[in-house]
């Protein structure tokens, strides 16, 4: 992608070679409320706190820990087994509004590419509303 190198390479142990992977993720905040992000939202998936994700290539996939139904601009129903997945590139552009509440969490997870799990890592980020993202799941 002729980007600059940034020495992003790790492995788990010695048994594994160093291996381009991620080490920490940031969303840096807006200036969005929570309740600006919904309130205009007919039907739609408030999905919080990542239980785990993949991705391969500029595809990826994301299950949340917790999900709710949106409807007409409220928090409703849980919804199990969301899973949420699209082109990487396709969902920034559909990224259309940042919150201000934006938070550190560390030492939950890891990454797990090539077999390598779990090395740690950190991410941050605020609320985000991301339009037309592929979603499933059930009520």
């Amino acid at each position: 992608m002729k980007e600059k190198v940034t020495g992003s390479a790790r492995a788990i142990n010695y048994r594994y070679p160093p291996i381009c992977r991620m080490r920490h993720t940031c969303i840096e905040k807006g200036t969005g409320t929570f309740k600006d992000m919904i309130k205009d939202i007919k039907t739609g998936i408030y999905a919080l706190k990542s239980a785990s994700g993949t991705s391969n290539g500029e595809t990826f996939t994301i299950i949340p820990c917790f999900s709710y139904m949106i409807r007409n601009g409220e928090l409703a129903e849980p919804v199990k087994g969301v899973k949420i997945n699209g082109n990487l590139f396709k969902s920034l552009e559909n990224i259309d509004m940042i919150g201000s509440d934006f938070e550190i969490i560390s030492g939950l997870g890891g990454c797990g590419k090539k077999g390598q799990f779990p090395l740690p890592i950190s991410k941050g980020a605020p609320h985000i509303r991301i339009q037309n993202i592929s979603v499933g799941g059930e009520v």
